[in-house]
């Protein structure tokens, strides 16, 4: 799978993740959240190997740990 194409696939996990946080009760929208924290770290350490990528301001942000 193409880096290109991961990163289609993150965007749309990070979106629905997204979409769902204000329908949920409060448990469900932790592990929303916690979806949407791991498609940045995801994405974040596919930039560090993948130049082109280096161009999305998303997919260079560093989370906390």
């Amino acid at each position: 799978m193409e880096t290109k194409e991961i990163f289609s696939k993150l965007d749309l996990i990070e979106e629905q993740a997204r979409l769902t946080v204000d329908a949920l009760p409060q448990i469900a929208k932790e592990r929303q959240r916690m979806i949407m924290a791991l498609v940045k770290q995801i994405r974040w350490q596919l930039t560090e190997s993948d130049a082109e990528a280096l161009a999305d301001p998303e997919a260079t942000v560093r989370l906390s740990s």
